[in-house]
């Protein structure tokens, strides 16, 4: 498998982690948890009943999900951003989130880990929309990475030192200012820009 599209998994994992966290709050089993605190002796005995009906595979999901969360936003910080390039026009676009809500919705209509069939088919569904927004260069642009700032833009840019005149997507915390600099480095087919803003000198 690729470097990138182990990364693109990562990061498309991570952006489901709140709906792992969903799925665990739908597994919760409020018999168990209306019976109130388990005592001291039985937790240390290890007699204490679940609070969830399917434990591993809620534990597990979540795991994963916040583990390639944590990864993909060290990812995004330790990018290298070698390249110096000019902003001539830039214009913030929203991030396309119907790939990714629809999972969520998903998640409510009677999907249950107990249920084999339905999540297996659940996670052939999540596949198949991993393989969409990886073809399509999709995977940087999720909801989890809206929420905590970062904003795509279309923009008309040269590189530092050259004459010509290109077109890309850039994803950014800070606002994308034409007639600036920016140090960026690249993630698939969108360009990553972090520091801070230098004026040209005009």
């Amino acid at each position: 498998m690729q470097l990138w599209m182990i990364t693109a998994a990562v990061i498309y994992l991570g952006s489901y982690l709140p709906l792992s966290i969903i799925l665990m709050a739908q597994d919760v089993d409020f018999g168990v948890v209306g019976n109130g605190v388990c005592p001291y002796k039985d937790v240390v005995a290890w007699n204490c009943a679940s609070p969830l009906k399917h434990p591993g595979t809620s534990v597990a999901v979540l795991a994963v999900c916040a583990l390639c969360f944590l990864v993909s936003i060290f990812a995004l910080k330790i990018l290298p951003t070698k390249h110096r390039i000019r902003i001539i026009e830039s214009k913030h676009i929203p991030t396309d989130l119907f790939n990714y809500v629809v999972p969520y919705i998903l998640s409510f209509v009677s999907l249950d880990y107990g249920d084999k069939g339905k999540l297996l088919g659940f996670v052939i569904f999540l596949a198949w929309i991993f393989w969409i927004t990886f073809k399509s260069g999709q995977i940087v642009m999720n909801p989890v990475l809206a929420v905590l700032g970062w904003k795509l833009y279309e923009v008309k840019f040269s590189f530092v030192g050259s004459v010509d005149v290109l077109m890309g997507r850039i994803l950014s915390m800070t606002d994308i200012i034409p007639n600036s600099t920016y140090n960026q480095g690249s993630l698939q087919n969108v360009m990553v820009v972090k520091g801070q803003v230098q004026e040209i000198d005009q």
